[in-house]
């Protein structure tokens, strides 16, 4: 059996139709890998994670290799053409072989270690092969049966341009069945990576510029509600809501592997 997936490469003159036709597919992952992980990612190496994991069909029983290019996935994603923008895509390949991160363990006992990519070979040629780190597998595979997930358009990501507006997408999300999603001023500001921030900082500099890009990209709308203890703000809520059709810009095509309700 072949455990590889081959993706259009560079010899096949990648055209614009191929490549929308890329940013159709889903990312999907199991909630507790959204909400709970403790991710410590820049921009472009978010969206490297989720080009792989739109890779995986729903029916998928292992994580498998992806053979491409180094300069493929600068296409897709958008990172850009030539030397310089190839060697960064590199160096983020590199550094999330080398990221750990904590995850709770597949039968809930307690937290384990895992890391995003198990596998990263470039050759001479150009080809490249990855493959996502198997301590992912659980949270990435055969997810419409056990339920709980969270999935949406690789197009969407692409499109933001600030980690903490993708980090607060998938958030987003994970919560949009229910409506709201949140928690205490502490837990929302460790899950985009700045605990050590006064809320006023960290609200300014960054939350407010990532809902704005959020409800102004994106098929969703964001609310922030916040909940105080007198002067001080101690626990966050985001009120979530899916705009009609019309109000989205994008008109994305049926992705190859749809996971998204119609």
């Amino acid at each position: 059996m072949d455990h590889t997936i081959k993706v259009n490469s560079i010899y096949q003159n990648m055209n614009q139709e191929v490549i929308e036709l890329n940013k159709e597919y889903t990312v999907a992952k199991d909630n507790q890998l959204v909400q709970k992980a403790k991710i410590n990612l820049t921009e472009k190496e978010l969206k490297l994670i989720d080009w792989l994991i739109s890779k995986i069909k729903p029916n998928d029983e292992e994580l498998l290799q992806v053979e491409t290019s180094v300069a493929e996935i600068n296409l897709v994603l958008g990172f850009g053409n030539g030397g310089k923008n190839i060697k960064h895509t590199k160096d983020a390949l590199l550094n999330l072989s080398n990221k750990g991160f904590w995850i709770q363990s597949e039968d809930e006992s307690g937290i384990e270690i895992a890391r995003w990519i198990d596998e990263v070979s470039l050759k001479y040629d150009g080809k490249a092969v990855l493959k996502l780190h198997s301590k992912l597998a659980p949270y990435l595979l055969q997810l419409a049966e056990k339920g709980n997930y969270t999935s949406y358009y690789l197009r969407t990501i692409i499109s933001l341009k600030s980690k903490y507006s993708l980090l607060l997408y998938q958030l987003a999300k994970s919560g949009l069945h229910n409506g709201v999603i949140g928690g205490e001023v502490k837990e929302i500001q460790e899950y985009f990576g700045h605990k050590d921030l006064t809320w006023g900082v960290f609200n300014g500099r960054y939350l407010k510029k990532a809902i704005e890009e959020v409800n102004t990209k994106t098929d969703l709308h964001i609310e922030m509600l916040l909940g105080k203890n007198g002067r001080n703000v101690v626990r966050v809520e985001f009120r979530i809501t899916k705009k009609l059709r019309k109000e989205v810009s994008e008109k994305p095509q049926v992705p190859m592997y749809n996971w998204l309700e119609s």
